[in-house]
C-alpha cells in the first residue's frame, strides 16, 4: 500500500512538474508548419464531419486524422481559424493579435493534455512488463524530457506520434509476456492511431512479426511448445492485430467509408511502405507457405541455427550501437572531419541518390544516431549508454536485457528504414525514438544501482530519495533550456554545432513580441525568413524572397535566422534577377553574420550559432 502510494505521489509530481513547464508556453509560441493545420486541416476535418462530407476528412496524407480529432476539441472556444488566416502578413489590431493567438492557444490545449494523462498509461504498461521502478524512471525521463516536452506543445502529427507509437511497442511486449489478448488488442488499437497519425508508424507491421520470432528465440518457456504450433498461434494473434488496426483506422477516418481502398493505401501500400513492401510480402508469404506445407521445417532449422549463437547475436547488436555511437562521438569531437552531420541533417529529404555508396548509407545513419544521443538529457544518455554496454557483456538475459534488445533492434531498423525511404531522421523525424531510448535508460539505471561496487555506497539510502535526486536532475534540464524545449542539445554537443537543423520556430514568438514593444511598431515593416514572425506582428511584414515584391519596400527591421540562412543564400546565389531585400542596397553577409551589431539578439540553448535576431536597416545597409 505504502509503495502505491508513493509511486501515485512521484507520477502526480512528473504530471505537475510537466504541466508547470508546459502551459505557460502554450500561448507563448510561434510553431512552423501550424498555420496550415489551425487554418485549414483541423477545422475542414471538422466541418467535414458536421457536413456529412466525408470526402473533406481526407486533409492530408500523413493523414494526420488523431491530430485533428484531439487538436479540434478547442474548436468550440474560438472564432472559425479561417477568418484570420489571411491577416499572417497584414497590419493587426491588438484584438486581431488576440484572436490568433487564442486560436493557437486553444487548439494547442486538448494536445498537451492528452500528452499528460497519457504519461499514467506508460507507467503502468511499463510497470507490468519491467516492474515499478523501472516504470517509475521511465516516466521521469519520458515526463520531463525537453524533447518530448516540446514537441507535445506543437499542432503537429508527430505531437501524438510520440504518444501511440511507443504505447503500442510497450502493448505488444506485454501482451507477448502475459499471454493476455486485451494487451494485443491494445496494440492494435494504438498500432491504428499510429497510423492514423502518421503513414511512418507501418513500420511496426514488419517489426512485430521480428518480435514474434524473437521471443520463441530468447523465451525458454515458449520453446517448450513446438514451432509448427507456436507460429499457428503468434500468426493467428498477428492478423488480429492488423485487423484492429485497421478496424481503428477505418472507423475513425470518415473518408474511408466512401473510399474503403484507402485503408490499404494509407497501411500497407503507403507511400512509406513502398520500398520496403516487396520485401516483407515476400517474407510473409514464405512463412506461411513453411507453416502450411512444410510445417515449419525450415523456420525451425533458422531458429535453431540463431538460438545457438542468440547471445552472440544479442551482445553484437549491443556492440555496433556502441561502436556507431563512439564514431559519431569522435567524429564530432574532431570537427566533423569523416561526415558533416549537420549538412546531412540540413537537408533530411534528399534527391534519390543510389544508396549503393557506403559512405552515403553510414553517414546517414550516423547522422542519425548524432540526433538521438544529443538529444538526450547527459544523465539519460549516460545510463542509456550503459544499458547498452550491461546487454554486450551480460551470459543470462532477463526481461530487461530482452526489451533493450528489442529496442534496440528497432531503432537500428527505424535507421535503415529511413535511409532506404531517402528521408535523414532528424529530431522530429524520430522523435518516436526518445520514449524508448528513455526506457531503456531506466533499465540502465535500474541495473546500475543493482551493482555490489553501487549498493555498498547506497547502503542505507532509501530509493525514493535516489528517485528525488533524478527527479531533481531531470528538472535542471529541462529548466536550463526553458523554455526553448525542442530546442535542447546535450551539453556533451560541442557549443560550436547544433543538433535540430530544422527547428520548429523557437524564438520567432520572443522576436515578434519585442517589434511590437517598439514605438510607432504598426507602422514599421520588416522583412524575416520566419514567416511564423510576421503572423504574431502588429505591422507590416513579409518573408518573401521574390526580388520585385521586396525589391520596392521600405523596410525598418530584418529579423534572420540560422536555419533560415541557408535557404535565403541559396535563393539569393540561384536569382536570375538581381537579389536585394529593400530600397537600399544589403550587405547579406553582415545580415547573418554571429559579430554584426544587432537590435536584438536570442541564442537559443546558449549555442551562439542557433540565433535569432533583429538587424535595423542602418547596421547592415552598404555604405
Amino acid at each position: 500500500m505504502k509503495e502505491r502510494v508513493t509511486s501515485a505521489m512521484i507520477l502526480f509530481l512528473v504530471v505537475a512538474t510537466s504541466a508547470y513547464f508546459g502551459f505557460p508556453r502554450i500561448k507563448t509560441f510561434s510553431g512552423n508548419d501550424e498555420t496550415l493545420w489551425s487554418y485549414n486541416r483541423v477545422p475542414n476535418f471538422w466541418k467535414g464531419v458536421k457536413e456529412h462530407n466525408w470526402k473533406k476528412t481526407d486533409i492530408n496524407d500523413k493523414p494526420g486524422v488523431t491530430l485533428a480529432i484531439i487538436s479540434g476539441a478547442g474548436l468550440p472556444f474560438i472564432p472559425n481559424p479561417k477568418e484570420s488566416k489571411n491577416l499572417a502578413y497584414q497590419p493587426k489590431t491588438i484584438q486581431q493579435l488576440n484572436t490568433i493567438n487564442n486560436i493557437y492557444y486553444f487548439l494547442r490545449l486538448p494536445i498537451f493534455i492528452f500528452f499528460l494523462f497519457s504519461l499514467p498509461l506508460f507507467y503502468f504498461l511499463i510497470k507490468k512488463l519491467l516492474g515499478i521502478n523501472i516504470a517509475i524512471f521511465s516516466v521521469i525521463f519520458i515526463g520531463l524530457s525537453p524533447i518530448i516536452l516540446g514537441i507535445t506543445l506543437i499542432i503537429n502529427p508527430d505531437s501524438l506520434l510520440v504518444i501511440f507509437l511507443p504505447l503500442s511497442v510497450l502493448s505488444f511486449l506485454l501482451f507477448q509476456k502475459e499471454e493476455k489478448r486485451k494487451y494485443l488488442y491494445l496494440s492494435g488499437l494504438f498500432l491504428g492511431l499510429s497510423l492514423l497519425t502518421k503513414y511512418v508508424a507501418n513500420i511496426l507491421y514488419v517489426y512485430f512479426i521480428a518480435l514474434v520470432f524473437l521471443e520463441y528465440i530468447l523465451d525458454a518457456k515458449k520453446q517448450a511448445v513446438p514451432l509448427f504450433r507456436y507460429l499457428k498461434n503468434t500468426l493467428f494473434n498477428y492478423g488480429l492485430l492488423v485487423l484492429v488496426s485497421l478496424a481503428v483506422y477505418f472507423v475513425l477516418f470518415p473518408a474511408t467509408w466512401i473510399r474503403p481502398e484507402m485503408v490499404l493505401n494509407g497501411t500497407v501500400l503507403s507511400q512509406a511502405f513502398k520500398s520496403t513492401w516487396p520485401i516483407f510480402a515476400a517474407l510473409l508469404g514464405l512463412i506461411l507457405l513453411d507453416t502450411i506445407l512444410l510445417k515449419n521445417k525450415m523456420l525451425e532449422k533458422i531458429t535453431y541455427f540463431i538460438n545457438r549463437h542468440k547471445n552472440l547475436l544479442i551482445k553484437a547488436t549491443s556492440i555496433i550501437f556502441l561502436a556507431f555511437i563512439a564514431f559519431v562521438f569522435f567524429n564530432t569531437y574532431w570537427g566533423m572531419k569523416f561526415y558533416d552531420f549537420e549538412s546531412v541533417l540540413a537537408h533530411p529529404k534528399w534527391s534519390k541518390t543510389p544508396l549503393t555508396e557506403a559512405n552515403i548509407f553510414s553517414g546517414n545513419i550516423l547522422a542519425d544516431i548524432y540526433s538521438l544521443i544529443f538529444g538526450l538529457t547527459p544523465m539519460v544518455f549516460l545510463f542509456f549508454l550503459f544499458a547498452l554496454l550491461k546487454n554486450s557483456k551480460v551470459k543470462e538475459f532477463s526481461r530487461e536485457n530482452s526489451v533493450v534488445f528489442y529496442f534496440t533492434l528497432f531503432i537500428l531498423f527505424y535507421y535503415i528504414a529511413s535511409t532506404i525511404n531517402h528521408v535523414g531522421a532528424t529530431v522530429r523525424y524520430q522523435i518516436v525514438l526518445y520514449p524508448l531510448a528513455s526506457i531503456m535508460a531506466a533499465i540502465g539505471i535500474s541495473q546500475f544501482i543493482k551493482l555490489e561496487m553501487v549498493k555498498k555506497y547506497l547502503l542505507g539510502v532509501k530509493l525514493y530519495w535516489l528517485i528525488f535526486l533524478i527527479f531533481v536532475i531531470s528538472v535542471i534540464s529541462l529548466n536550463r533550456i526553458r523554455p526553448f524545449y525542442f530546442s535542447y542539445a546535450s551539453f556533451f554537443l560541442p557549443k560550436q554545432y547544433m543538433l535540430n537543423m530544422l527547428d520548429m520556430g523557437d524564438g520567432g514568438w520572443e522576436i515578434s513580441q519585442y517589434l511590437n514593444n517598439l514605438p510607432g511598431a504598426k507602422d514599421l515593416s520588416v522583412w524575416t525568413d520566419k514567416k511564423q514572425v510576421c503572423e504574431k506582428f502588429i505591422g507590416h511584414c513579409t518573408s518573401s524572397l521574390n526580388p520585385r515584391e521586396i525589391g520596392k519596400i521600405k523596410f525598418d527591421y530584418f529579423v534572420t535566422s540560422r536555419s533560415g540562412k541557408s535557404k535565403t543564400l541559396g535563393y539569393a546565389q540561384s536569382s536570375v534577377l538581381p537579389f536585394g531585400i529593400g530600397l537600399r542596397p544589403i550587405n547579406l553577409n553582415n545580415l547573418y553574420s554571429l559579430d554584426s551589431k544587432t537590435a536584438f539578439k536570442i541564442s537559443i540553448g546558449y549555442r551562439p550559432q542557433n540565433f535569432i535576431k533583429i538587424s535595423s536597416v542602418e547596421i547592415i545597409s552598404i555604405q
